[in-house]
């Protein structure tokens, strides 16, 4: 990961972003925001783009440098509704994309002789793949609703975020566990350039998953236990 010191503000423009710290593109992706921008400024291209300026610079100033001061008061003062659209989006990159490439790439990366290794690790993988789909679904279809029906004050449903934060399971470990797997077992033999990018998909995914559950369950949990006290 790159050192980055720089804080991002609304007036750069937003090509210097991306060349401060590349990995900037994943947000991109994930919030439709296209390339292609010109010399426009961050804050231009979030108004074109219907996303928040504010949550914007909070996304990116913290998957970049993690140095926001006093996180929870910043992400207090903003809105809420953004941080759950990028949620949901990235849990659409996530089981659309990101984890079907990987798996792309583990069907290609085996030899014919290395065919039990190949099947142990695909059936791993796809146990896991399972649990990310169901732990984001759940997110989507009840966490999400709940939390808008909160924000918008038209909340009737029997819920609490004390129950989603109970049951909310830790989907970074597995990964790490496949990580090691092909580290330390997979012999030689295999294609080992193709290899190093399964691994290098993998350390990226396994970044951006606890980036991911560090905004859920460190900031948007809080919050909205907070919105739940105050309309009790």
């Amino acid at each position: 990961m790159q050192n980055i010191t720089i804080i991002f503000n609304k007036t750069m423009k937003m090509s210097e972003l991306i060349d401060a710290d590349y990995h900037l593109l994943q947000l991109f992706n994930r919030l439709n925001i296209s390339l292609g921008f010109g010399e426009k400024n961050v804050d231009t291209v979030c108004k074109e783009n219907g996303f928040d300026t504010d949550c914007f610079l909070f996304l990116a100033n913290y998957q970049s440098n993690k140095s926001i001061t006093d996180i929870q008061q910043a992400f207090m003062a903003l809105p809420l509704s953004p941080f759950l659209q990028y949620l949901k989006s990235s849990h659409s990159y996530f089981l659309e994309r990101r984890l079907p490439n990987i798996r792309r790439k583990l069907e290609l990366v085996f030899n014919l002789s290395e065919k039990g290794l190949k099947a142990a690790v695909l059936n791993f993988f796809d146990n896991y793949t399972r649990e990310v789909s169901e732990h984001m679904q759940y997110e989507d279809e009840v966490v999400f609703p709940y939390v808008y029906s909160l924000i918008h004050k038209s909340n009737d449903q029997k819920y609490s975020i004390n129950i989603f934060e109970e049951r909310h399971n830790d989907i970074e470990g597995k990964m790490n566990d496949l990580k090691q797997i092909l580290l330390k077992y997979v012999p030689g033999s295999t294609d080992q350039m193709l290899m190093v990018n399964v691994l290098t998909e993998l350390y990226m995914s396994e970044e951006e998953l606890e980036a991911h559950t560090f905004i859920e369950d460190s900031l948007v949990i809080p919050r909205v236990k907070e919105i739940e006290k105050s309309k009790s």
